[in-house]
């Protein structure tokens, strides 16, 4: 039988089939929001606190005043993961600037709304891709950091779109996306990596991309593994010379990147380095100590 799971909304507990918003909250009309994505592994939810900075951060940068405290923001989630009661699932949390009218100022909207949607999903490109997938540099640039920055995790995403639609249109998919300048800035739901020498290459935050929950995560696994780890601009030319490429973020988790523009990457998807991490994320996301248990540990 199909689970209709739980959407908390402003307070309530709906069902997911009965779950609405107004066709006035600017959220629909301007993407004048934002959220987070946030995973949880058998009963624990990864990074929540951190999750939770990030979308106070987001917040402060849009002038959005949320309506909870973070503990009564932490407290929600966690009632509806325990009303759900999956114990490996997607949670997406929003926060749109709330109902107002047909005009773009923000004063017209008296209270922001708060969305929580737990759900059972795959990663992005699927458990197969770990063998791979293919790729394309998109001649959609990432916005520059004095526009709407990718810094801030808003609920608009219209640049990653047409990336992904291109991606598309050239059968590949997912695309990397360069930044203002012509560097390598990320994909269009996750961040990028690159391993040359066994050391890895991570574009900067000036790049203007995300600062991903799950890029620190990982990049700190490579430094205990006795990896160097450099934050540099990359040119597109030196990310098809890589040796290994991977993708990285909640909703990715660790997808290694089998082609650039139909060039191979490396001899094999995932390489070594690649793998070695990808193992390690996997035995620590589950580990109470990267996050928030809820559920009782499984056998």
């Amino acid at each position: 039988m199909t689970i209709d799971p739980v959407v908390y909304i402003d307070g309530e507990f709906i069902p997911s089939q009965e779950a609405k918003i107004s066709v006035f909250d600017h959220g629909l009309l301007y993407g004048d929001g934002i959220f987070e994505g946030i995973r949880v592994y058998d009963g624990v939810v990864f990074k929540l606190d951190a999750h939770l900075d990030r979308l106070y951060r987001s917040a402060m940068a849009m002038w959005l005043t949320i309506p909870l405290k973070k503990a009564a923001m932490k407290a929600a989630l966690l009632e509806t993961l325990q009303r759900n009661g999956f114990q490996d699932s997607y949670i997406r949390l929003l926060v749109t600037r709330g109902k107002g009218d047909l005009g773009v100022n923000p004063k017209k909207c008296p209270k922001a709304s708060v969305v929580i949607i737990n759900i059972q999903i795959e990663p992005m490109h699927g458990h197969d891709a770990t063998n791979g997938i293919t790729t394309i540099i998109s001649s959609i640039r990432r916005q520059a950091p004095d526009s709407t920055s990718h810094e801030i995790k808003s609920l608009n995403y219209l640049n990653s779109v047409q990336a992904t639609i291109e991606a598309n249109r050239q059968g590949a998919d997912d695309a990397i996306i360069l930044d203002q300048r012509g560097f390598v800035a990320e994909a269009t739901g996750t961040t990028l990596v690159a391993v040359w020498n066994g050391a890895l290459h991570a574009p900067p935050l000036t790049a203007s991309i995300l600062d991903s929950i799950t890029r620190r995560f990982v990049l700190d696994i490579a430094r205990d593994l006795g990896f160097p780890v450099f934050e540099r601009d990359m040119t597109p030319f030196q990310l098809l010379m890589a040796e290994e490429v991977f993708l990285c973020g909640t909703m990715g988790e660790i997808t290694p990147v089998r082609s650039i523009n139909d060039q191979s990457i490396g001899s094999k998807a995932p390489g070594p380095v690649t793998q070695k991490l990808l193992s390690e994320y996997v035995k620590r996301r589950k580990n109470p100590e990267y996050g928030t248990l809820v559920f009782p540990k499984t056998k």
